[in-house]
């Protein structure tokens, strides 16, 4: 597709003016920040899918406090990732509040 001398001026106009930005950079430096708590969130939690499994296997429910927290954590990840695609310019904790459960199952779910 061939692009019209105008729509180069503007894309060169959005380049200079987005290499200028401190805003820009900025964001830059946050969704760095947020891609790293992400992967320590997704690890932490496998960790708890794993300890959701064994507390099941002896018991006849969840782990409330378990449901509780991968809940949040999993709306945790979920803003995250909103951020880090441009779906919302909210960021994250810990630059928000932490995550509510919510919707949680029951315990013996």
């Amino acid at each position: 597709m061939l692009e019209t001398k105008s729509q180069r001026s503007k894309t060169m106009q959005a380049l200079k003016n987005n290499l200028t930005s401190e805003v820009f950079w900025l964001r830059l430096v946050f969704m760095l920040l947020s891609l790293l708590l992400v992967e320590i969130a997704a690890s932490i939690l496998v960790l708890l899918v794993i300890g959701q499994f064994l507390y099941r296997l002896f018991n006849e429910s969840s782990h409330l406090t378990i449901l509780e927290f991968s809940n949040s954590l999993g709306r945790f990840i979920l803003h995250s990732y909103r951020f880090l695609s441009y779906q919302t310019e909210d960021k994250p904790f810990p630059f928000n509040d932490w995550p509510e459960a919510q919707d949680t199952p029951k315990a013996e779910d």
